[in-house]
């Protein structure tokens, strides 16, 4: 799973959408809410990439910097 290189770039960051906190928020707040709610704010993925053999995380590994 994790590679022996200590380098790693951030790939980029992925909105987390949920159902459920949309409908929620359109109950509560109408139609602002249940987009709100549903694009889940806040609530992001981060990826990291090896600088060296390309793999990718979705944790940053132990020991590890980010470069670049």
């Amino acid at each position: 799973m994790f590679c022996s290189h200590r380098e790693v770039i951030v790939a980029g960051q992925k909105k987390k959408l949920s159902l459920t906190k949309g409908i929620v928020g359109g109950l509560v707040l109408g139609p602002l809410g249940a987009v709100a709610g549903g694009a889940g704010l806040g609530k992001t993925k981060t990826q990291f990439v090896c600088n060296k053999c390309g793999k990718t995380f979705s944790k940053l590994p132990h020991g590890s910097t980010i470069v670049g």
